[in-house]
């Protein structure tokens, strides 16, 4: 697995890649939130384990840059005991699971392991015949997958991954165009998919003046 350490603790950081990599893990370390941006868009990684506080750029602004360019890659945060507040910032912009120093290495892979548990089953079910793979990013219906464009697949994963919340217009086109620069045509986008798969037309609503949401029945 392909992990991304990102701490400004130089001996902490080197313990825990060591440490790491003795499990078998390709570990890469960053000592700046600069350099961890850097290496972020570069490279592609299985986890994240990130210090909250960070020379340039601090840890909880690298999430949101992470969760604009993936939603389902898991991110650990690393935390003095004292920084509830910041703690809080961290899981609502996008982080998984926290650590709070100082800590045993063997807590650490503990973490990890359940973290890594949890993703492996992450299907959402939508009502009795339709179903979302967040990981795969693959629409079900009746167990067969949809095929659905690249840009399909981002919007229903990042409406369904916070439903039922409404997703703002401003969140869905940075996750969804990350690639583009020109036009966001989020209307044209959800109208297509609508129409295209009939079965989701009751599921993705347009909330006024904010974006959209996605409704799953219970």
């Amino acid at each position: 697995m392909n992990i991304l350490l990102v701490d400004d603790n130089e001996k902490l950081n080197n313990t825990i890649k060591i440490f790491l990599e003795l499990k078998n893990h390709n570990v890469t370390s960053a000592i700046t939130g600069k350099d961890a941006i850097q290496l972020i868009n570069n490279n592609r990684f299985d986890l994240y384990i990130i210090d909250i506080h960070l020379p340039n750029i601090n840890g909880i602004d690298i999430v949101k840059h992470i969760r604009n360019k993936d939603l389902n890659i898991p991110i650990i945060m690393v935390t003095a005991s004292r920084e509830i507040e910041n703690l809080v910032k961290a899981f609502k912009t996008g982080c998984n699971e926290y650590i709070k120093k100082p800590f045993h290495l063997e807590e650490l892979e503990i973490r990890i392991n359940n973290l890594l548990n949890k993703q492996i089953t992450n299907i959402i079910k939508i009502d009795d015949k339709m179903s979302f793979d967040i990981l795969n990013q693959e629409l079900l219906i009746n167990d067969e997958i949809i095929k659905l464009r690249k840009k399909e697949k981002r919007l229903l994963t990042i409406l369904i991954k916070n439903a039922p919340t409404a997703t703002l217009s401003k969140d869905l086109i940075n996750y969804i165009w990350q690639d583009y620069k020109e036009n966001y045509p989020l209307r044209q986008l959800v109208s297509g998919l609508k129409n295209r798969v009939p079965e989701l037309k009751d599921y993705i609503q347009s909330v006024t003046g904010v974006g959209y949401r996605f409704k799953i029945k219970k």
